[in-house]
Protein backbone atom coordinates (compact mmCIF):
# COMPACT_ATOMS: atom_id res chain seq x y z
CA UNK A 1 0.00 0.00 0.00
CA UNK A 2 1.26 3.47 -0.71
CA UNK A 3 -0.17 6.60 0.99
CA UNK A 4 -2.03 8.95 -1.19
CA UNK A 5 -2.83 12.63 -0.53
CA UNK A 6 -6.31 12.22 0.97
CA UNK A 7 -5.78 9.14 2.91
CA UNK A 8 -8.07 8.70 6.03
CA UNK A 9 -6.71 6.81 8.66
CA UNK A 10 -9.30 4.65 11.16
CA UNK A 11 -7.91 4.47 14.88
CA UNK A 12 -9.61 2.31 17.50
CA UNK A 13 -9.55 4.47 21.33
CA UNK A 14 -11.27 4.65 23.69
CA UNK A 15 -13.82 7.02 21.80
CA UNK A 16 -14.36 4.08 19.62
CA UNK A 17 -13.66 4.36 16.19
CA UNK A 18 -12.25 7.71 14.68
CA UNK A 19 -11.40 8.87 11.39
CA UNK A 20 -8.17 10.78 11.28
CA UNK A 21 -7.04 13.34 8.35
CA UNK A 22 -3.72 14.62 7.79
CA UNK A 23 -3.90 18.21 9.66
CA UNK A 24 -7.42 17.41 11.08
CA UNK A 25 -8.37 16.73 14.76
CA UNK A 26 -10.22 12.96 15.05
CA UNK A 27 -13.98 12.28 13.50
CA UNK A 28 -16.14 9.86 15.46
CA UNK A 29 -17.50 7.25 13.04
CA UNK A 30 -20.64 5.45 13.13
CA UNK A 31 -20.22 2.13 10.70
CA UNK A 32 -23.52 2.00 9.55
CA UNK A 33 -23.39 5.09 8.12
CA UNK A 34 -21.53 5.46 4.64
CA UNK A 35 -18.70 7.64 6.14
CA UNK A 36 -15.83 5.64 5.23
CA UNK A 37 -14.18 6.55 2.07
CA UNK A 38 -12.02 3.83 -0.37
CA UNK A 39 -9.06 5.64 0.43
CA UNK A 40 -8.86 4.56 4.20
CA UNK A 41 -6.42 2.79 5.73
CA UNK A 42 -7.14 0.64 9.42
CA UNK A 43 -4.68 1.67 11.51
CA UNK A 44 -3.46 -1.84 13.75
CA UNK A 45 -2.77 -0.27 17.63
CA UNK A 46 1.02 -0.58 17.97
CA UNK A 47 0.55 -2.28 21.54
CA UNK A 48 -1.36 -5.13 20.06
CA UNK A 49 0.86 -5.81 16.60
CA UNK A 50 4.55 -6.09 16.18
CA UNK A 51 7.02 -5.29 13.17
CA UNK A 52 9.99 -7.00 13.30
CA UNK A 53 12.81 -8.10 10.10
CA UNK A 54 14.03 -11.16 8.87
CA UNK A 55 16.20 -12.70 6.85
CA UNK A 56 15.71 -15.93 4.24
CA UNK A 57 18.02 -17.59 2.20
CA UNK A 58 17.02 -17.94 -1.29
CA UNK A 59 15.91 -21.06 -1.44
CA UNK A 60 13.38 -20.99 1.28
CA UNK A 61 11.29 -17.65 -0.39
CA UNK A 62 8.98 -20.57 -1.72
CA UNK A 63 7.72 -21.61 1.10
CA UNK A 64 8.27 -18.71 3.62
CA UNK A 65 4.36 -18.62 4.12
CA UNK A 66 4.58 -22.14 5.89
CA UNK A 67 7.81 -21.78 7.84
CA UNK A 68 7.14 -18.03 9.22
CA UNK A 69 5.41 -19.16 11.83
CA UNK A 70 8.13 -21.79 12.74
CA UNK A 71 10.78 -18.89 11.96
CA UNK A 72 9.34 -16.19 14.66
CA UNK A 73 8.13 -19.02 17.26
CA UNK A 74 10.78 -18.06 19.56
CA UNK A 75 10.31 -14.64 19.91
CA UNK A 76 6.29 -14.91 20.14
CA UNK A 77 4.64 -15.85 23.78
CA UNK A 78 1.30 -16.64 22.34
CA UNK A 79 0.83 -20.16 20.63
CA UNK A 80 1.87 -19.83 17.14
CA UNK A 81 -1.12 -21.56 15.52
CA UNK A 82 -3.11 -18.63 17.08
CA UNK A 83 -1.09 -15.93 15.90
CA UNK A 84 -1.65 -14.13 12.30
CA UNK A 85 1.73 -13.58 10.42
CA UNK A 86 1.95 -10.88 7.35
CA UNK A 87 4.74 -10.54 5.11
CA UNK A 88 6.56 -8.34 2.48
CA UNK A 89 9.65 -8.09 0.80
CA UNK A 90 12.43 -5.70 1.64
CA UNK A 91 15.30 -6.01 -0.07
CA UNK A 92 17.45 -9.06 -1.26
CA UNK A 93 16.74 -11.68 1.48
CA UNK A 94 14.93 -9.15 3.76
CA UNK A 95 11.58 -9.35 5.07
CA UNK A 96 9.15 -7.49 6.67
CA UNK A 97 6.95 -9.28 9.08
CA UNK A 98 3.90 -7.52 10.84
CA UNK A 99 2.46 -10.39 13.86
CA UNK A 100 -0.89 -9.77 15.87
CA UNK A 101 -3.31 -12.75 17.18
CA UNK A 102 -5.80 -13.97 14.65
CA UNK A 103 -8.59 -12.72 17.74
CA UNK A 104 -7.87 -9.57 17.63
CA UNK A 105 -7.83 -9.60 13.40
CA UNK A 106 -11.23 -11.22 13.76
CA UNK A 107 -12.38 -8.24 16.30
CA UNK A 108 -10.89 -5.74 14.17
CA UNK A 109 -12.49 -6.67 11.00
CA UNK A 110 -15.94 -6.56 12.99
CA UNK A 111 -15.68 -3.60 14.15
CA UNK A 112 -15.20 -1.79 10.92
CA UNK A 113 -17.80 -3.49 9.04
CA UNK A 114 -18.46 -6.70 6.58
CA UNK A 115 -17.85 -3.80 3.58
CA UNK A 116 -14.72 -2.09 4.80
CA UNK A 117 -12.03 -2.77 1.88
CA UNK A 118 -8.69 -0.72 3.35
CA UNK A 119 -5.86 -2.21 4.37
CA UNK A 120 -4.27 -3.01 7.76
CA UNK A 121 -1.37 -0.73 8.60
CA UNK A 122 0.81 -1.03 12.04
CA UNK A 123 -0.32 2.56 13.55
CA UNK A 124 3.64 3.67 14.31
CA UNK A 125 4.52 3.36 10.26
CA UNK A 126 2.03 6.33 9.85
CA UNK A 127 3.99 8.61 11.62
CA UNK A 128 7.27 10.66 9.38
CA UNK A 129 10.50 9.28 10.12
CA UNK A 130 14.04 10.61 8.77
CA UNK A 131 17.40 8.50 9.03
CA UNK A 132 18.76 9.70 12.53
CA UNK A 133 15.11 10.38 14.10
CA UNK A 134 12.81 9.33 16.40
CA UNK A 135 9.29 10.63 15.97
CA UNK A 136 6.54 10.84 19.38
CA UNK A 137 3.01 11.65 19.33
CA UNK A 138 2.28 11.77 23.17
CA UNK A 139 -1.56 10.91 23.64
CA UNK A 140 -3.60 10.90 27.08
CA UNK A 141 -2.53 7.93 28.07
CA UNK A 142 0.37 6.64 25.86
CA UNK A 143 3.06 7.42 23.30
CA UNK A 144 3.02 6.40 19.89
CA UNK A 145 6.56 6.27 18.41
CA UNK A 146 8.91 5.35 15.29
CA UNK A 147 12.59 5.11 15.30
CA UNK A 148 13.15 3.60 11.84
CA UNK A 149 11.66 2.95 8.75
CA UNK A 150 10.06 -0.54 9.92
CA UNK A 151 10.33 -0.07 13.36
CA UNK A 152 7.72 1.40 16.07
CA UNK A 153 5.58 0.46 19.34
CA UNK A 154 2.91 2.42 21.68
CA UNK A 155 4.25 2.42 24.95
CA UNK A 156 2.66 4.35 28.67
CA UNK A 157 4.50 7.30 29.45
CA UNK A 158 6.84 5.59 32.38
CA UNK A 159 8.59 3.14 29.94
CA UNK A 160 9.38 5.64 26.87
CA UNK A 161 12.58 7.00 28.77
CA UNK A 162 13.51 3.09 29.09
CA UNK A 163 13.01 2.36 26.03
CA UNK A 164 14.92 5.31 24.36
CA UNK A 165 17.60 4.53 25.94
CA UNK A 166 17.77 0.99 24.78
CA UNK A 167 17.11 2.02 21.15
CA UNK A 168 20.42 0.17 19.62
CA UNK A 169 21.67 3.62 17.56
CA UNK A 170 21.64 7.00 19.33
CA UNK A 171 18.93 9.30 17.83
CA UNK A 172 20.25 12.42 16.34
CA UNK A 173 17.27 14.19 17.38
CA UNK A 174 13.69 13.44 19.03
CA UNK A 175 10.74 15.44 17.07
CA UNK A 176 7.59 15.01 19.36
CA UNK A 177 3.46 16.17 18.98
CA UNK A 178 1.37 16.93 22.09
CA UNK A 179 -0.82 19.49 23.56
CA UNK A 180 1.55 20.34 26.70
CA UNK A 181 5.52 21.08 26.05
CA UNK A 182 6.85 20.53 29.53
CA UNK A 183 4.81 17.49 30.41
CA UNK A 184 5.63 16.19 27.12
CA UNK A 185 9.53 16.68 26.76
CA UNK A 186 9.56 15.33 30.71
CA UNK A 187 9.06 12.02 29.53
CA UNK A 188 12.36 11.93 27.68
CA UNK A 189 15.82 11.11 29.48
CA UNK A 190 18.02 13.68 29.86
CA UNK A 191 20.08 12.70 26.56
CA UNK A 192 17.41 13.12 24.69
CA UNK A 193 15.56 15.87 26.17
CA UNK A 194 18.31 18.32 24.53
CA UNK A 195 17.89 17.03 20.84
CA UNK A 196 14.02 17.23 21.53
CA UNK A 197 11.62 19.34 18.56
CA UNK A 198 8.41 19.85 19.92
CA UNK A 199 5.76 20.43 17.92
CA UNK A 200 2.18 21.73 19.32
CA UNK A 201 0.06 18.98 17.70
CA UNK A 202 -1.37 15.40 17.32
CA UNK A 203 -1.72 12.25 15.20
CA UNK A 204 -3.19 14.29 12.26
CA UNK A 205 -0.48 16.94 12.47
CA UNK A 206 1.94 14.10 12.07
CA UNK A 207 0.25 12.45 9.67
CA UNK A 208 0.58 15.86 7.18
CA UNK A 209 4.43 14.99 6.88
CA UNK A 210 4.38 11.27 6.05
CA UNK A 211 6.42 10.25 2.98
CA UNK A 212 3.42 10.07 0.08
CA UNK A 213 5.66 7.59 -1.88
CA UNK A 214 6.05 5.45 1.55
CA UNK A 215 4.89 1.74 1.01
CA UNK A 216 3.55 0.08 3.56
CA UNK A 217 2.79 -3.58 4.95
CA UNK A 218 -0.51 -4.74 4.88
CA UNK A 219 -1.25 -6.92 7.72
CA UNK A 220 -4.78 -8.25 5.48
CA UNK A 221 -3.19 -11.26 4.15
CA UNK A 222 -4.11 -15.23 4.18
CA UNK A 223 -7.47 -16.06 5.54
CA UNK A 224 -7.75 -11.88 6.61
CA UNK A 225 -7.38 -11.16 3.33
CA UNK A 226 -10.30 -8.48 1.44
CA UNK A 227 -12.81 -10.69 -0.13
CA UNK A 228 -14.29 -9.47 -3.38
CA UNK A 229 -17.17 -6.74 -2.58
CA UNK A 230 -19.88 -9.05 -4.20
CA UNK A 231 -22.68 -6.91 -2.25
CA UNK A 232 -21.78 -3.47 -3.07
CA UNK A 233 -21.28 -4.50 -6.63
CA UNK A 234 -24.88 -6.02 -6.10
CA UNK A 235 -26.11 -2.64 -4.84
CA UNK A 236 -24.20 -0.65 -7.79
CA UNK A 237 -25.50 -3.25 -10.31
CA UNK A 238 -28.83 -4.16 -8.79
CA UNK A 239 -31.26 -1.88 -10.82
CA UNK A 240 -29.18 -2.80 -13.83
CA UNK A 241 -29.72 -6.60 -13.25
CA UNK A 242 -33.29 -6.47 -12.34
CA UNK A 243 -34.30 -4.79 -15.71
CA UNK A 244 -32.02 -7.49 -17.45
CA UNK A 245 -34.17 -10.09 -15.50
CA UNK A 246 -37.72 -8.05 -16.41
CA UNK A 247 -36.47 -8.42 -20.03
CA UNK A 248 -35.06 -12.28 -19.72
CA UNK A 249 -38.37 -12.96 -18.51
CA UNK A 250 -40.58 -11.21 -21.12
CA UNK A 251 -38.26 -12.32 -23.80
CA UNK A 252 -38.94 -15.69 -22.94
CA UNK A 253 -42.43 -15.44 -22.79
CA UNK A 254 -42.52 -13.89 -26.04
CA UNK A 255 -40.27 -16.95 -27.43
CA UNK A 256 -42.53 -19.30 -25.99
CA UNK A 257 -45.94 -17.62 -27.66
CA UNK A 258 -44.12 -17.62 -30.82
CA UNK A 259 -42.78 -21.38 -30.31
CA UNK A 260 -46.31 -22.61 -30.08
CA UNK A 261 -47.74 -20.23 -33.02
CA UNK A 262 -45.10 -21.59 -35.36
CA UNK A 263 -45.87 -24.92 -34.28
CA UNK A 264 -49.25 -24.60 -35.29
CA UNK A 265 -48.22 -23.15 -38.85
CA UNK A 266 -46.06 -26.09 -38.83
CA UNK A 267 -48.65 -28.65 -38.51
CA UNK A 268 -51.02 -26.64 -40.80
CA UNK A 269 -48.42 -26.57 -43.34
CA UNK A 270 -47.50 -30.24 -43.31
CA UNK A 271 -51.30 -31.20 -43.80
CA UNK A 272 -51.53 -29.12 -46.63
CA UNK A 273 -48.18 -30.48 -48.11
CA UNK A 274 -49.66 -34.33 -47.48
CA UNK A 275 -52.99 -32.99 -49.26
CA UNK A 276 -51.22 -31.44 -52.06
CA UNK A 277 -48.67 -34.76 -52.23
CA UNK A 278 -51.65 -36.81 -51.83
CA UNK A 279 -53.09 -35.25 -54.96
CA UNK A 280 -50.11 -36.12 -57.32
CA UNK A 281 -49.31 -39.70 -55.46
CA UNK A 282 -52.80 -40.85 -53.98
CA UNK A 283 -51.17 -44.20 -52.42
CA UNK A 284 -48.28 -45.10 -50.89
CA UNK A 285 -46.39 -44.55 -47.25
CA UNK A 286 -45.48 -40.33 -47.19
CA UNK A 287 -42.25 -39.86 -44.93
CA UNK A 288 -41.06 -36.80 -46.70
CA UNK A 289 -43.12 -35.14 -49.42
CA UNK A 290 -40.65 -32.69 -50.97
CA UNK A 291 -37.88 -35.48 -51.43
CA UNK A 292 -40.69 -38.06 -52.09
CA UNK A 293 -41.85 -35.72 -55.46
CA UNK A 294 -38.78 -35.24 -56.45
CA UNK A 295 -37.25 -38.50 -57.04
CA UNK A 296 -40.70 -39.16 -58.67
CA UNK A 297 -40.26 -35.98 -60.95
CA UNK A 298 -36.59 -37.21 -61.64
CA UNK A 299 -37.88 -39.95 -63.24
CA UNK A 300 -39.62 -38.44 -66.03
CA UNK A 301 -36.44 -35.88 -66.66
CA UNK A 302 -34.14 -36.33 -68.82
CA UNK A 303 -31.43 -39.51 -68.38
CA UNK A 304 -27.88 -40.84 -69.04
CA UNK A 305 -29.02 -41.26 -72.59
CA UNK A 306 -31.20 -37.88 -73.41
CA UNK A 307 -34.52 -39.41 -73.03
CA UNK A 308 -37.60 -37.45 -71.66
CA UNK A 309 -40.49 -40.15 -70.92
CA UNK A 310 -43.30 -37.82 -72.24
CA UNK A 311 -41.32 -36.70 -74.81
CA UNK A 312 -40.93 -40.30 -76.74
CA UNK A 313 -44.86 -41.31 -74.86
CA UNK A 314 -45.75 -39.01 -77.78
CA UNK A 315 -43.79 -40.08 -80.53
CA UNK A 316 -44.45 -43.40 -79.84
CA UNK A 317 -48.53 -42.90 -79.57
CA UNK A 318 -48.46 -40.92 -82.55
CA UNK A 319 -46.71 -43.73 -84.68
CA UNK A 320 -49.02 -46.48 -83.01
CA UNK A 321 -52.49 -44.20 -83.45
CA UNK A 322 -51.76 -43.89 -87.43
CA UNK A 323 -53.66 -48.21 -87.77
CA UNK A 324 -56.46 -48.61 -86.12
CA UNK A 325 -55.90 -52.09 -86.33
CA UNK A 326 -53.43 -51.94 -83.25
CA UNK A 327 -54.17 -52.58 -79.73
CA UNK A 328 -51.44 -51.78 -77.24
CA UNK A 329 -51.29 -53.80 -74.34
CA UNK A 330 -48.34 -52.07 -72.14
CA UNK A 331 -45.26 -50.24 -72.40
CA UNK A 332 -42.36 -50.35 -70.10
CA UNK A 333 -39.92 -47.31 -69.51
CA UNK A 334 -36.21 -47.66 -68.75
CA UNK A 335 -34.23 -44.49 -68.29
CA UNK A 336 -31.24 -46.42 -67.41
CA UNK A 337 -31.05 -48.49 -70.87
CA UNK A 338 -32.53 -46.00 -72.82
CA UNK A 339 -36.07 -47.61 -74.12
CA UNK A 340 -39.05 -48.33 -74.30
CA UNK A 341 -40.80 -52.08 -74.64
CA UNK A 342 -44.16 -52.30 -76.39
CA UNK A 343 -46.52 -55.49 -76.06
CA UNK A 344 -49.08 -55.21 -78.81
CA UNK A 345 -51.83 -56.86 -80.68
CA UNK A 346 -51.83 -56.85 -84.13
CA UNK A 347 -54.35 -59.25 -86.85
CA UNK A 348 -51.20 -59.86 -88.98
CA UNK A 349 -47.47 -60.05 -89.30
CA UNK A 350 -47.74 -57.16 -91.57
CA UNK A 351 -49.25 -54.56 -89.44
CA UNK A 352 -46.21 -55.28 -86.89
CA UNK A 353 -43.86 -54.69 -90.22
CA UNK A 354 -45.32 -51.53 -91.04
CA UNK A 355 -45.18 -50.57 -87.24
CA UNK A 356 -41.55 -51.31 -87.53
CA UNK A 357 -40.89 -49.27 -90.84
CA UNK A 358 -43.30 -45.78 -89.02
CA UNK A 359 -40.96 -46.59 -86.26
CA UNK A 360 -38.07 -45.76 -88.50
CA UNK A 361 -39.49 -43.19 -90.72
CA UNK A 362 -39.71 -41.10 -87.38
CA UNK A 363 -36.74 -41.36 -86.25
CA UNK A 364 -36.84 -44.29 -83.86
CA UNK A 365 -35.74 -47.42 -83.89
CA UNK A 366 -37.70 -50.48 -83.51
CA UNK A 367 -36.79 -54.13 -83.06
CA UNK A 368 -38.92 -57.01 -82.48
CA UNK A 369 -37.82 -59.00 -79.67
CA UNK A 370 -40.57 -61.80 -79.25
CA UNK A 371 -43.90 -62.43 -81.42
CA UNK A 372 -46.99 -64.89 -81.45
CA UNK A 373 -49.71 -66.81 -83.20
CA UNK A 374 -53.02 -66.57 -81.48
CA UNK A 375 -55.69 -67.50 -82.91
CA UNK A 376 -56.51 -64.19 -85.32
CA UNK A 377 -54.20 -62.40 -83.50
CA UNK A 378 -50.76 -61.21 -83.56
CA UNK A 379 -48.68 -60.62 -80.14
CA UNK A 380 -45.33 -58.60 -80.23
CA UNK A 381 -43.46 -57.32 -78.38
CA UNK A 382 -41.07 -54.47 -79.61
CA UNK A 383 -38.10 -52.86 -78.38
CA UNK A 384 -37.63 -49.10 -79.24
CA UNK A 385 -34.74 -46.80 -79.06
CA UNK A 386 -33.59 -43.38 -80.08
Amino acid sequence: MTASENLGVLRLDAQGLRLWRAGQEAVSLDTSAENIAADCAFAVPADRARLTEISVRSDEHRHLKQALPFILEDEVIDPIELMHFAFTPIDGDRYLVALASQADMGSWLESLGDDFEGAFVHEALFLPWQPGEVCLVVETRSVLLRWGQHQGARVEHDLLAPLLNALPTAADAVIVYGRDQVQNLALLPDVLRERAQWRQGHFGTALMLVDRGQKFIDMRQGAFAPSLPFKRWWQSWKPLAIALIIGAVLQVASDLAQYWRLKDDNIALRAAIEESYRQANPRGSLVDAEKQLDRQIAEYAVGVRGLIFTEILDRVGRVIAVSSELTLSSINYSDSAGEVRLDLLAPNYDEIEALRERFTTSGLNATLETSSQRDTQVRARLKVTL
